[in-house]
């Protein structure tokens, strides 16, 4: 008897272990729950709302409605495709966020996870989207050696309150066009068409992607002549943005693109 309450003993105590272990296993990290949907969108979805509420009653001019050059490439991409938004009861300026949010619940819908946002861990991308901000405000020294580009006209007139918003759309929308589909795309493209390894399709997606964001951004003086130093800047910003994307997610690379164009236009609305 004693032996075979020992064996039992033995039993319970080796099965606890397995629960408590696979009860481990099962637990995600930041690192893993920073990538999952409703965390992405918890940490996205406030940028998008402060952003849509600018354009819908603050962005009206003369000329129209100040906007991104993103936001409009969207707008002409759905326009091209003959989505009318007056169908589905929405602005027409709305489709861009509106799109987005769907992507982001079609996707929670496809992996199957739990319907409950980690908010320890949303705030913890937030924290981490400002670091990675500041290292791109310094390596944007670095490279420019204290060189920033003159903002236009049509933003340098707005308030600080217009220039922070202006500046999550353009990270909202152009990490949506150049990461989340550009180089989602030419992964695909790649990896799976093509047949390449992961890792030199990743490369391959992430140096296309950044060259066409380079050339997405005005690389000329205002004489005509090629600024090498922004050049190479928005080149190298492409790559960290690429790399951010592929390695942290889609949450944390749109935050940092916002937090550091923030930082950027508040800056020079000083100078």
């Amino acid at each position: 008897m004693a032996i075979r309450r020992g064996l039992r003993g033995k039993e319970r105590s080796a099965g606890s272990s397995d629960v408590s272990h696979s009860r481990r296993g099962g637990e995600k990290s930041y690192f893993d729950r920073s990538k999952q949907p409703l965390e992405i969108l918890g940490l996205i979805a406030p940028l998008v709302l402060l952003y849509e509420i600018w354009l819908l009653f603050f962005f009206h001019g003369s000329e129209g409605t100040l906007t991104n050059a993103a936001h409009e490439s969207l707008l002409r991409f759905f326009s091209n495709f003959g989505v009318d938004p007056s169908r589905l009861n929405l602005p027409t300026l709305a489709l861009p966020a509106v799109s987005l949010i769907v992507v982001m619940i079609v996707w929670q819908i496809l992996v199957r996870k739990p319907w409950s946002i980690h908010l320890p861990t949303v705030a913890g991308m937030a924290i981490e989207s400002a670091l990675f901000a500041l290292s791109l405000l310094v390596l944007a020294q670095l490279i420019s050696r204290g060189f920033v580009p003159a903002l236009p006209d049509s933003i340098s007139q707005l308030s600080p309150f217009g220039k922070v918003a202006i500046s999550i759309g353009a990270g909202l929308y152009e990490e949506m066009i150049f990461r989340m589909i550009l180089l989602g795309l030419l992964h695909t493209v790649f990896v799976d068409l093509f047949r390449m390894p992961e890792r030199w399709g990743i490369g391959v997606a992430i140096g296309i992607s950044a060259v066409l964001f380079a050339l997405y951004h005005p690389l000329r003086t205002e004489a005509g002549v090629l600024d090498v130093r922004r050049a190479t800047f928005f080149l190298v910003a492409g790559v960290f943005f690429g790399i951010l994307f592929v390695v942290r997610g889609f949450g944390i690379a749109v935050a940092t693109h916002s937090f550091y164009d923030i930082a950027v236009v508040l800056l020079l609305a000083d100078d």
